[in-house]
């Protein structure tokens, strides 16, 4: 069953994200999170922890180490079953990625910029979700 969107005045309707879309966005967001668990671990090989996951002396709160994993979790879902604005919770994620990225870098610049390039990604990601709608 597909939704609709009428934009009275307009003539066009938005509907849900089409099917192969669905596939390649929760495919991205599935190397996302690959991008995060390799710079989770780099930044633990290199001695520069970041500020989400804190030093191996002295980690920081469990459930700030899902913070970053989250992002995924959460495009995903909304692409499954919100898909109408699953390109608008991608932007959100990404957004809260470029923050986690923004935290790292006086702690650790080189992790920084892989989560910065993983957050980029992940913005490009939603915009390609936003474009996968079809428009009547």
């Amino acid at each position: 069953m597909r939704h609709q969107a009428n934009w009275s005045g307009l003539g066009c309707t938005v509907q849900d994200v089409k099917s192969p879309w669905k596939l390649v966005g929760v495919t991205s967001w599935l190397l996302v999170t690959a991008a995060l668990t390799c710079a989770a671990i780099a930044s633990r090989s290199v001695g520069k922890s970041t500020w989400w996951l804190g030093p191996e002396s002295n980690p920081t709160f469990a459930l700030l180490w899902a913070l970053p994993f989250l992002m995924p979790v959460v495009s995903i879902v909304a692409i499954l079953r919100l898909p109408r604005i699953a390109g608008y919770v991608g932007i959100g994620c990404s957004l809260v990625l470029a923050g986690v990225a923004i935290g790292d870098i006086a702690g650790s610049p080189g992790i920084a910029i892989i989560e910065g390039i993983t957050a980029v990604s992940a913005l490009f990601i939603a915009i390609a979700t936003l474009a996968g709608r079809e428009r009547n």
